[in-house]
């Protein structure tokens, strides 16, 4: 079958409508020849590079999305958690570059939680807080094994001490064992009442395990007592110590048993070592150590009967109150004898 070029009028036999002469194709459209236009391999490369290039944005653009902090509100209940990091020194760095760490794995790991909706089955705990490890920490705090004391109130403070080794021969301590209260300004503080757990918690006599002076500089403390004034750097070099003058140095708030039931949902039958109850809790699932112990005040109450021991001369304000109102009646008494008048 013969067939004319639209292009060029050359003459063609061949049934494959590709003219001889301009090599143009053509094919049959109501009747009529049409061109079959080609795109050139640039047209192609053009059309990927493009295409690659707005999906390339859209990831760059849904990943920045899912690393915003704010979007962890829209799931979990922590306001007071943003509202801190945002007004904390952490407010540039990244939420999965501390929950889960630096690198492309957790940079993905990260943005998967993020972007993902997932229908998780019902633990057997709940109210628990964000798991954070050490080793995220320290991946930017690694100047802290290298300060061998900070200043924290009135103690020298060592961060390699209590994080080094087992405390109390069953505690490893995290990162977050201490830094979990939230303040302004400040996203993972400390709160004295966590170092007084460790510290006080069912030890012998109620004495710290690191010993009064560790904290209390007593050479420098002056104290009134009634109507004397002591120093207790003398009753320290006699040998005096510290429980003898202060019978009570700490008071338990709350009992552990209760705390118990803020995360396990199901009845606790099982008792278990110190040792492996706080891998669990602490090593774990990194909670801090007031989420399941009682908090501790820590403030000492003087036995104003055993100052009384070594001196017995001591006057309390209310013993001098209770003879200056007696030396007030008298005197009352006197004054109204001398005004009455007595006719004979």
């Amino acid at each position: 079958m013969k067939w004319k070029c639209p292009f060029c009028g050359y003459e063609n036999e061949s049934e494959k409508l590709v003219c001889e002469v301009c090599g143009k194709q053509f094919k049959w459209k109501k009747g009529k020849l049409v061109e079959v236009k080609k795109r050139p391999p640039e047209f192609w490369i053009s059309i990927f590079i493009l295409t690659f290039a707005i999906i390339f944005n859209a990831v760059l653009i849904g990943v920045e999305y899912a690393s915003d902090p704010k979007i962890c509100t829209s799931c979990h209940e922590m306001e007071k958690y943003f509202e801190s990091w945002n007004e904390s020194t952490h407010k540039g760095i990244k939420c999965y570059e501390c929950h889960y760490g630096r690198g492309v794995l957790n940079f993905l790991r990260g943005t998967y939680h993020s972007l993902s909706v997932l229908q998780p089955k019902v633990p057997p705990y709940v109210n628990l807080p964000a798991n954070i490890s050490s080793e995220n920490c320290l991946s930017c705090h690694d100047d802290i094994e290298k300060i061998k004391y900070i200043q924290y109130g009135e103690i020298n403070f060592s961060h390699v001490n209590h994080l080094n080794g087992y405390k109390r021969g069953f505690l490893k301590l995290e990162c977050v064992s201490c830094h979990r209260e939230i303040v302004i300004g400040s996203h993972i503080a400390v709160k004295n009442s966590t170092c007084f757990v460790c510290h006080f918690y069912e030890t012998p006599e109620g004495v710290p395990i690191s010993g009064c002076p560790s904290c209390h500089n007593y050479h420098d403390i002056e104290f009134v007592v009634g109507n004397r004034t002591f120093k207790h750097s003398v009753h320290v070099e006699r040998g005096i110590k510290c429980i003898f003058c202060h019978e009570k140095t700490y008071v338990l708030i709350g009992k552990m048993e209760t705390k118990c039931k803020k995360c396990h949902v199901r009845e606790i039958n099982a008792t278990l070592p110190d040792l492996t109850m706080h891998g669990i809790h602490v090593n774990k699932l990194k909670l801090d150590c007031l989420q399941c112990h009682p908090d501790i005040v820590h403030k000492p109450i003087v036995s104003e009967d055993k100052c009384k021991t070594c001196h017995p001369s001591i006057k309390y304000e209310k013993e001098e109150k209770k003879e200056e109102r007696k030396r007030e009646e008298a005197k009352k008494e006197r004054k109204e004898g001398e005004s009455v008048v007595i006719v004979p």
